[in-house]
């Protein structure tokens, strides 16, 4: 799922239909409190993210993103009409975005940004997941190894232990 955040509705709207026209599943958020949490409730694939806030601006909101262990690795996508100096994007990148796009944007080239964004999540995910399997395939095997292990120490216990006994 992909979270737009914005203050102005009609942003959000317009954002909104245009993905989930292009087949994505889109959750919002009015505000950078509302967009945190969210995202402590909710998994995402992408935020796209207004720059330009009251109360909390974008900067602060991905800074504060960085922060937990369950969102730090959600790609960000700023968004900005009014910050489009050099020095905006370079803070963007510097506060965790992974891109910075200006207004107004070419809808073609936002929706292959958020294609290959939402991609490199899933295959993130998939990987962590293989991951995890594998931690846990390795963790059978060595409690399988050492059960072995007793089992071979017995046998050799019980081999020496047939001639005392034969004698």
């Amino acid at each position: 799922m992909i979270l737009i955040v914005d203050d102005r509705i009609e942003n959000i709207i317009s954002l909104k239909h245009f993905l989930e026209l292009n087949k994505f599943e889109v959750d919002t958020a009015s505000s950078g409190e509302e967009a945190l949490k969210k995202v402590l409730k909710n998994d995402y694939a992408l935020i796209i993210l207004d720059v330009q806030m009251p109360d909390m601006d974008g900067f602060e909101v991905a800074e504060n993103l960085s922060g937990y262990s369950k969102t730090k690795n959600i790609p960000i996508i700023f968004l900005s009409a009014v910050n489009i100096e050099k020095k905006f994007i370079t803070r963007g990148y510097q506060s965790g975005g992974i891109d910075y796009v200006t207004k107004p944007f070419d809808p073609d080239i936002l929706l292959l940004k958020v294609k290959t964004f939402y991609k490199l999540y899933e295959q993130t995910r998939e990987l962590n997941i293989i991951q995890e399997n594998l931690r846990n395939e390795i963790a059978e095997r060595i409690l399988a190894e050492e059960k072995l292990s007793e089992k071979i120490t017995e046998l050799h216990t019980t081999l020496n232990s047939i001639s005392e006994i034969a004698f």
